[in-house]
């Protein structure tokens, strides 16, 4: 095996490792964006009972969020695993 091929091999997999991680940032990023977006705006008050309510939507809205994470990075697995062919 020559010099160039054992480089390239080193340098695709540390890329492919760096975009995995890049990827599975920005999913949680933009899943626990979306979970806090439904916060109140500023100076507008709620009653317990919406207090509450909101509360249980924002757990709600991010236990999916971390669910379709999870949905998201098996399915980027799985497609570089069939990229491989």
């Amino acid at each position: 095996m020559n010099l160039d091929r054992l480089i390239n091999m080193v340098i695709n997999r540390v890329i492919r490792t760096l975009v995995s991680k890049g990827v599975n940032k920005g999913i949680d990023a933009g899943s626990s964006a979306l979970a806090k977006r439904r916060t109140p705006a500023r100076g507008e008050e709620l009653s317990e009972q919406d207090q509450a309510r909101r509360t249980q939507d924002q757990a709600q809205m991010s236990s999916q969020a971390k669910e379709t994470a999870k949905r998201a990075r098996k399915l980027a697995r799985m497609s570089r695993r069939i990229g491989k062919f």
